[in-house]
């Protein structure tokens, strides 16, 4: 039950793309979730809830970046895949964001992880995470927030063993209380360009229904979200 109250009315995203499915992994941790691709050795999405209770608790960055024991061998991404590929390994559900110890401990597997571009990891993906907090902890607005790599066109760059290269990352969130809905777009290079899609549109592209409680009307607006914490 701790699990289902990281998606909104305790409903997951639902993989609607059936190839997606194939060794897909839900992952339960602490303070958000995640399903990861054994095909892509990365997330296809990670969940979290975000209030002000949450937020307000502040916990010093300790990095400890590990391998994801509940993923078979075959399917898991490992910490030598990573190392010298040029990329980063970017978190989904961000290290920020967690309320204790042993989430900020789980935000390190890489099963929240994918080869991120470093100027996107570093500074619009930085921003955008920032951003998002900003609306929680400023607007005092409770957020749920979906986070995930895109795969787009025939051929896809790997890293390591058969890590995918996403070709960008989204972001969508949904703030109850207003009804406000919205997806952040950034292609995973270091191009810094980001824009704001609906999140109908992102859920064409990557054959997933990230909000399965929302009806496609709603899911069809897009609001003016803010691009940095300020």
């Amino acid at each position: 039950s701790t699990c289902l109250n990281q998606f909104y009315r305790e409903e997951p995203p639902f993989l609607v793309k059936a190839s997606l499915t194939k060794h897909s992994y839900p992952l339960c941790f602490n303070g958000f979730n995640t399903m990861y691709s054994g095909v892509s050795k990365t997330p296809l999405w990670t969940a979290e809830y975000l209030n002000v209770s949450r937020l307000s608790q502040k916990i010093k960055r300790e990095d400890s970046f590990h391998e994801e024991d509940r993923v078979a061998s075959k399917h898991r991404a490992m910490l030598s895949d990573y190392r010298g590929s040029g990329y980063d390994r970017g978190h989904l559900a961000p290290n920020a964001d967690m309320p204790n110890k042993a989430a900020q401990y789980d935000s390190f597997s890489l099963a929240n992880m994918i080869p991120q571009a470093p100027k996107n990891n570093q500074q619009i993906w930085r921003e955008l995470e920032e951003a998002t907090r900003a609306i929680v902890t400023k607007q005092k607005q409770d957020v749920y927030v979906i986070t995930g790599p895109v795969y787009t066109g025939n051929k896809l760059k790997t890293i390591g063993n058969g890590v995918i290269v996403p070709t960008a990352v989204y972001k969508a969130l949904y703030l109850p209380k207003d009804g406000i809905i919205g997806a952040y777009y950034a292609p995973n290079n270091n191009s810094l360009q980001v824009k704001i899609i609906s999140v109908c549109q992102l859920e064409e592209k990557i054959g997933i229904n990230l909000f399965p409680q929302l009806t496609e009307e709603q899911k069809r607006n897009t609001y003016k979200l803010p691009l940095k914490a300020t």
